[in-house]
């Protein structure tokens, strides 16, 4: 894995995060077909709106890894809460 910093007018970052996300209750919400494909989906369409590069993202049957490269100005706890946020409305009205 190569280190891709990313450059602003005044800064140089290079913020990687490992996040594990278990839905409520560690249902196993990804042996329900399709869901772990729709997931992931969701997960790229909200990381490119927020400018996140995803290094790795996998499933197991009740949770998620994802390894993202994310800009400094958003904190671990609003990527979760965009992301959680986004998939879990998307996915219950589907």
């Amino acid at each position: 894995m190569e280190n891709k910093y990313r450059h602003t007018n005044t800064t140089v970052s290079l913020i990687n995060y490992h996040f594990v996300f278990c839905p409520r209750y560690r249902r196993k919400i990804f042996l329900i077909s399709n869901v772990e494909r729709r997931f992931k989906e969701l997960v790229k369409i909200k990381c490119k709106e927020l400018e996140i590069e995803i290094i790795a993202i996998e499933c197991d049957k009740d949770h998620s890894h994802m390894f993202l490269n994310c800009p400094p100005t958003l904190c671990p706890s609003g990527i979760m809460r965009q992301i959680k946020g986004y998939t879990s409305k998307i996915l219950r009205e589907e």
